[in-house]
């Protein structure tokens, strides 16, 4: 297969830079494909990144199958991070005085960042690092659904936001994760049966909520009766 039809043959392209950490779609330079011990199809692809303060070059794996080439992971011994949800790949973080020049996803960043953290068996500032990031996501999202109420989101704490602007059981999910962040940042940990592992899953839950919200509320507004 060439290198131009390969082009459009990815199933999966890296979306978030493993430098600078921010999401963009960055561009395929080359390729190169081979052969593994078990005779999978490998190709290693060379990139640049999208954001032009970063510009660096990214080489990713990919596998390839009869439906495409599925990321593998990066090959700059970055952990390869969760499948985002287009909604969460674009959300932005800014504050509020700059709301011309909002950047990307700090949310992402920041679990990016504590994941290498746990690879490298930095378990004490991982747990800080997701629950950082878990603010971020909170955050940015309330203000994406109140623009009006930016401020207040951006001033308060992270509890009074969930308590304020969530409802349901995402809003149950959301406070929850909090305590069990609070937790690893903590001298005494009031939540010894859960881990790192179970924090991270809450966040997955609450990255699948999110989406499922938004999707559902852009299927009632743009799908109307008939006559």
């Amino acid at each position: 297969m060439s290198n131009h039809s390969l082009k459009n043959f990815f199933r999966q392209k890296p979306n978030v830079c493993p430098y600078c950490h921010v999401a963009n779609h960055p561009r395929c330079l080359n390729m190169e494909g081979s052969k593994d011990s078990e005779n999978n199809t490998i190709h290693v692809v060379m990139w640049r990144c999208g954001n032009e303060d970063c510009n660096r070059i990214i080489l990713t794996q990919h596998i390839e199958d009869i439906s495409g080439l599925k990321l593998s992971r990066f090959l700059d011994g970055t952990p390869k991070g969760p499948e985002w949800p287009k909604l969460i790949e674009e959300m932005k973080s800014g504050h509020p005085n700059d709301i011309d020049i909002m950047k990307g996803s700090r949310f992402i960043k920041t679990y990016l960042q504590s994941l290498v953290a746990e690879n490298m068996g930095l378990d004490e500032l991982a747990g800080m690092g997701y629950r950082k990031s878990i603010e971020y996501l909170v955050k940015d999202w309330a203000i994406n659904l109140y623009p009006e109420k930016r401020n207040e989101i951006f001033n308060n704490w992270l509890d009074y936001v969930i308590k304020n602007f969530f409802q349901g059981e995402l809003k149950e999910i959301l406070l929850r994760a909090t305590w069990l962040g609070n937790d690893q940042s903590h001298y005494n940990q009031l939540f010894q049966d859960y881990n790192i592992g179970d924090l991270k899953e809450l966040i997955d839950l609450i990255v699948v909520d999110l989406d499922r919200e938004h999707k559902k509320k852009q299927y009632i507004a743009n799908i109307q009766k008939r006559k």
